[in-house]
């Protein structure tokens, strides 16, 4: 029962950081919300996105 109690202990902590480590790069980068994905209209927002960055 203690084992249990541990394990079940150690999944709520990992999926807890998980949880708050996507969020954070959610809101810190929000020209990389998409995960790789370049098949949406997403992208010509990440270019401008880009652009801005260096000034052109």
């Amino acid at each position: 029962m203690e084992v249990q109690n541990i394990i079940v202990g150690l999944i709520i902590i990992a999926s807890t950081g998980f949880t708050i480590k996507k969020l954070i790069m959610f809101f810190y980068s929000p020209a990389h919300k998409c995960g790789g994905c370049s098949g949406c209209s997403l992208s010509e927002l990440k270019n401008e996105l880009e652009l801005k960055k260096k000034g052109i």
